[in-house]
Parts: structure tokens; sequence; C-alpha cells
């Protein structure tokens, strides 16, 4: 068994390698030894808006917040879950909150969250298309295999 460090660091490895999965399983890993601890919490609350459950990201910002009310990468974060949701008013608040306790870090780690958003998007929009791709062919070969099937029908009653 590891330390809350040793969980937190096995975290930030997956989260950076895009093993979202593991990453959340070692941060849930980290809170069963400490459940408060305000990095661990953060963590999970980033992987969670990661995987795209953002109300569970958003309960992991708030206890982090709870337990560390200046902690601005949890600050940050709840922002970009609620700009991510639409709800422009609180995301704003957070932001301004964030940036109020530390300005280069808030602006760091939106842009940072952001950009992995971003890119989480990018990589479903390329999901979408394949699995589009594949229903395209699908509808192709049972066009191809109907057209056979009616052709192959025809000749039988023009005999």
């Amino acid at each position: 068994m590891g330390s809350v460090d040793d969980y937190i660091a096995q975290a930030i490895d997956r989260l950076n390698s895009d093993d979202i999965g593991t990453a959340i399983q070692m941060y849930r890993e980290a809170l069963k030894l400490d459940p408060s601890d305000p990095t661990a919490l953060t963590g999970l609350g980033a992987a969670l808006d990661e995987s795209g459950e953002l109300e569970s990201a958003i309960d992991c910002y708030r206890k982090a917040l709870k337990a560390a009310p200046d902690d601005v990468i949890a600050r940050s974060g709840l922002g970009v879950v609620y700009e991510q949701q639409g709800n422009i008013d609180l995301a704003t608040k957070e932001y301004r909150a964030a940036l109020s306790l530390d300005r280069q870090t808030a602006f760091l780690h939106i842009a940072y969250a952001r950009d992995r958003h971003k890119k989480r998007l990018v990589r479903e929009k390329e999901g979408y298309e394949s699995k589009v791709k594949e229903l395209e062919e699908l509808i192709d070969r049972y066009v191809s295999a109907a057209e056979a099937v009616d052709r192959d029908v025809a000749e039988d009653f023009l005999k």
C-alpha cells in the first residue's frame, strides 16, 4: 500500500498519459487514505472533468475548497467545469476568485484545462466520425445487397 503522495504521483502520470480511468482509480486510492486531501480531491475533480463526469467533478472541487478555500487550482477547475456546462455566471465567479488568489497560476490552469477539454472533444468527434464512416459502409453494403436481391427476384418474374 502506498502513501497519499504516491497515489497522487501515479494519478498525475496516468492523467498526463491520457489514461483517465487509472488516474481516477489512483486518486480514489489516495482519498481512501485521506478523504479530505485537497490535492487528491482537486486531481480527482480534474480527472472526472476529463472523463465527462462534470457533476462529480464539481463535487470534488467543492470538497477540495472546503478543505483548502484558497486552492487556486480547485477554484479555477470549478470555473472550467461551470464553463463547460454553459453556466457563465458561476464560471465567471470562480475565475474571478481564482485570479484574485494567484493570477498567473489561475491563467495557466484555466488555459491548460480548456486545452485538455478541447482535445477531449476533438477525440470524441473523431470517434463519432469513425462511427459515421462505419455506418456509411454498412449502408452501402446493405443497399448493394438489396439491389442484388431485387435484380435476382426481378429476373425470376421476367421469365
